[in-house]
């Protein structure tokens, strides 16, 4: 007689600022939870007890982390489902209604599928560089958005008003970066990071840590995966006798904003990008496909230094050379990968 297979046990949970909403699949039992320290005990208590060996939520701005935190500690399979992901998952089966159980119950099936794997939560010098500059990057915006209402503005004072706050704005810009670098020069690994990203061409200390805070996989990828998570790996689109142009889809918003301003100056600035971006221009390509193309030799070659453990040299060196370098620089922070990326299939710029 064949022996029966266990269908492992799979929870769902809604992450909300105040409550977490739990079901467990198969046995579909649901509970809610206050999001404190107390209820995620509770959460985490009544998992184990059922014998729950994966649980899945999607990443909610921060009131995720400690609960991410308090599952893993406990020895359960955390997996940060992406949001769009899981409601286009929601969509294929049918189910158009939204509402926190609901999203649990949804979140549960999905997790029941075979091709995600556990990952880690962040370390903590990692979170806290990705707050320092996630609050960098509002402050900017709002600098930006007041720089263009002062020109628009004519009463005088309402123009004084605004000049101090943006001095103030300036003052505060100033003092997050240095608490990044602060951070930066705090952990020995995140320092070697960000000093190998800084000597990439066109690569600034903003952009360094920009990707060490956004992009930490970086240095753990093959170069397409690389170029899809930044979000500039063309993709087919294609279909019988139908062959449409290949486009760039998905990857992370923020980093790839980073690398754009870093492809700009070095297509001024660096010979090899420069070369690169006019031979695409004279091939007939659009200047923003000869863009996004510089942008991706950007992202493969931090990647590939990161690998390496080298900063950017205008030769590289022998393969003799990087035989007796140091181990790869892949700290502990790379365990942080939020979601394997997806592969480009046969990437090709229009």
């Amino acid at each position: 007689m064949p022996t029966p297979t266990v269908t492992p046990l799979v929870a769902g949970i809604d992450v909300g600022k105040s409550r977490l909403d739990v079901h467990v699949l198969p046995l579909d039992r649901s509970r809610s939870f206050a999001n404190d320290r107390s209820g995620r005990r509770a959460a985490r208590n009544w998992l184990r007890k059922l014998g729950v060996v994966r649980a899945v939520f999607e990443p909610t701005a921060r009131y995720h982390r400690r609960l991410h935190q308090c599952l893993f500690d406990s020895g359960l399979e955390t997996v940060p489902a992406n949001p769009l992901r899981s409601r286009r998952f929601a969509e294929a089966l049918g189910q158009l209604a939204k509402n926190d159980r609901v999203d649990a119950r949804l979140l549960a099936a999905y997790g029941q599928l075979d091709n995600l794997r556990s990952v880690p939560p962040k370390p903590a010098q990692l979170s806290d560089l990705s707050d320092l500059v996630a609050l960098r990057r509002q402050l900017v915006g709002q600098r930006e958005g007041l720089r263009k209402l002062q020109r628009e503005i004519g009463c005088e004072a309402a123009r004084q008003v605004g000049a101090t706050a943006l001095a103030d704005l300036d003052a505060r810009i100033r003092e997050l970066d240095r608490r990044v670098s602060e951070c930066l020069a705090a952990d020995e690994s995140l320092a070697r990071r960000a000093a190998i990203l800084q000597s990439v061409p066109g690569c600034g200390p903003v952009c360094a840590a920009g990707l060490c805070a956004d992009m930490p996989q970086l240095g753990t990828l093959q170069r397409r995966q690389a170029a899809a998570l930044l979000g500039v790996a063309p993709y087919d689109n294609q279909s019988g006798a139908s062959d449409g142009p290949r486009r760039i889809r998905g990857g992370r918003r923020y980093p790839r904003n980073l690398l754009y301003m870093a492809a700009v100056s070095a297509i001024r600035c660096h010979a090899a990008c420069q070369a690169l971006y006019q031979r695409l221009l004279n091939k007939g390509r659009q200047p923003k496909v000869a863009l996004v193309a510089v942008m991706r030799q950007l992202v493969t070659l931090c990647n590939a230094l990161l690998r390496d453990n080298r900063t950017w040299q205008p030769e590289p060196p022998p393969r003799e050379a990087l035989a007796c370098m140091p181990p790869p620089c892949r700290p502990s922070l790379a365990a942080a990968a939020c979601c394997r990326p997806p592969v480009a299939r046969q990437p090709h710029y229009p």
